[in-house]
């Protein structure tokens, strides 16, 4: 009994000894390689925690959490998302023939394209914010706008008006709207190197190499 012990507590050792030695060698930066005009990027610490960065067309955005090791996959996790990510200034009725919605912000970058879809009885209206991030549509009662935007695409949004008589809505982004979010996000490690899936951008086959400084 007492030699079973000892060899299952050594295995425990051994097992635990591999595990310690293979989460050293990951900790570590990895950065995105093969994307033009995106620097991206992850910061493994030995406590398990970790920063993401991403810089496109000057805007930062960035995200924290806990990382775990399970075999060759690590795990990202994060803080909850907060439910909304704009805020609604104002909503009132003015007496012009469009459905206007205008988003603000100091920064004039990020409150142009924004994809805009305005729910009414008649169905679905398309359209997209210009330079000044205002939108205008064909006047109908207004049940809902649906609100994405390319800078922060992982940031969808839905107004639901209960004012029907509204038809003029300016929005403005919250200081969460910058934060990228990670509920077991998974990245495969192989060769000093996470692959797979980007927090943000399409497709499945990025590549994140562990930098030698």
């Amino acid at each position: 009994m007492i030699k079973k012990t000892a060899i299952w507590v050594s295995m425990v050792f051994i097992t635990c000894a591999i595990h310690a030695q293979e989460t050293k060698e990951i900790e570590g930066g990895y950065f995105l390689e093969g994307v033009k005009d995106i620097k991206s990027g992850f910061q493994l610490s030995s406590n398990f925690t970790f920063k993401f960065f991403f810089t496109q067309n000057g805007i930062d955005r960035y995200g924290s959490g806990r990382w775990e090791l399970d075999k060759n996959t690590v795990i990202f996790s994060g803080r909850l998302q907060p439910a909304r990510s704009y805020k609604l200034l104002s909503a009132r009725r003015v007496n012009d023939n469009f459905i206007t919605v205008k988003f603000t912000d100091d920064n004039p970058t990020i409150v142009k394209n924004i994809e805009c879809n305005l729910f009414t009885a008649r169905g679905r209206q398309k359209l997209f914010t210009n330079a000044e991030g205002i939108v205008k549509f064909n006047k109908f009662e207004v049940d809902s706008i649906q609100i994405r935007s390319q800078v922060f695409p992982d940031h969808p949004f839905t107004f639901i008006c209960t004012n029907k008589i509204q038809n003029n809505f300016e929005f403005a982004f919250e200081k969460s709207v910058y934060e990228v979010f990670f509920d077991n996000f998974i990245l495969l490690y192989a060769n000093n190197m996470l692959a797979g899936r980007h927090p943000l951008l399409k497709g499945n086959q990025f590549r994140f190499v562990k930098s030698s400084e």
